[in-house]
């Protein structure tokens, strides 16, 4: 099973939205978009359309991690609900760092724990290690631990469910592949050699508009009287 990033999104948003506002749940395709764009809690922040979101609430349907809820009397609008509790089994502490890590990003467990409490108490951090380690030891594993970057006091943590990480496929973790680009060191580099050389032949055309003909320096003078 592996996710792209607006069913990540979209989940993510879902889960959200189940724990902190119930009278807006389940969700309609419209009030899915509106939190999956919104500026607070997201990183990053992105613009989904209201096709993108239904598109992936349809392959989230197919994945089992999604559903059309019952239509109450007189409604008029399809909402849709998660099925997170079902499919993977995830009690409402799981949700809640779960859809940190889809709505944040990577995040230290202090992050995940100040976080996170919006959505369910999570008074200590130790109860966040706890969470983290029963996702971590699921097989195949939901979260993994990152090495500690430079100039970091703790490490971070991330989600295993889309394609652009580690994907959970058939039961296993395979390894993406990675594209290598140009970081902004390379592209800053390449943009100095350029200016340098642009200005050697400036300079190359300058001395060369300085310099008086040949014709000029080779002329006999004529004698002085």
């Amino acid at each position: 099973m592996v996710l792209g990033e607006v069913e990540i999104r979209v989940l993510g948003v879902m889960i959200e939205k189940s724990l902190t506002q119930s009278s807006g749940y389940p969700m309609t395709v419209n009030a899915v978009a509106v939190g999956a764009n919104q500026l607070q809690n997201r990183d990053p922040v992105v613009s989904i359309s209201e096709r993108e979101t239904s598109t992936a609430l349809r392959d989230l349907q197919h994945k089992g991690l999604a559903a059309q809820a019952p239509l109450s009397p007189g409604a008029r609008v399809v909402r849709f609900e998660h099925r997170v509790v079902d499919r993977l089994h995830w009690d409402r502490r799981d949700q809640a760092v779960m859809a940190e890590l889809m709505l944040r990003g990577r995040q230290t467990i202090g992050e995940l724990r100040t976080h996170a409490s919006r959505m369910t108490p999570l008074p200590e951090l130790a109860a966040v290690t706890a969470i983290l380690e029963g996702l971590k030891a699921h097989d195949p594993p939901f979260v993994e631990e990152l090495p500690r970057e430079p100039g970091r006091s703790a490490n971070r943590f991330r989600h295993l469910l889309g394609a652009a990480t580690t994907p959970i496929v058939g039961g296993a973790t395979v390894a993406a592949p990675v594209t290598p680009t140009a970081g902004p060191v390379e592209s800053l580099a390449a943009r100095v050699a350029r200016l340098e050389s642009e200005v050697a032949e400036l300079k190359a055309a300058v001395a060369a508009l300085m310099k008086p003909p040949a014709s000029d320096i080779d002329a006999p003078q004529p004698p002085k009287v």
